[in-house]
């Protein structure tokens, strides 16, 4: 007991990260908060979204192409017509 109440104190004292993806349409954005991250095996290359009932978002990657969920900076979407 004691020593997950030392694991649940030294986590608190972590910085808090933000993540999040920002998604810019014509005129509005959106911003979809990431709450969870899910790395999945077995499966082809994908990303999913899913929202969750408190409205955040969570992501679904398969581990072929992200092999490290902590090293991502941002994502960018390119659009060019």
């Amino acid at each position: 007991m004691n020593l997950i109440l030392n694991i649940l104190i030294k986590r608190s004292k972590l910085p808090k990260i933000r993540r999040a993806i920002k998604v810019h349409l014509d005129g509005t954005d959106v911003t979809l908060e990431l709450s969870k991250a899910t790395a999945v095996q077995g499966i082809k290359k994908m990303i999913h979204f899913d929202e969750l009932e408190d409205g955040t978002w969570r992501l679904i990657f398969s581990k072929d192409m992200i092999e490290d969920f902590t090293k991502i900076k941002s994502f960018e979407i390119i659009r060019e017509d």
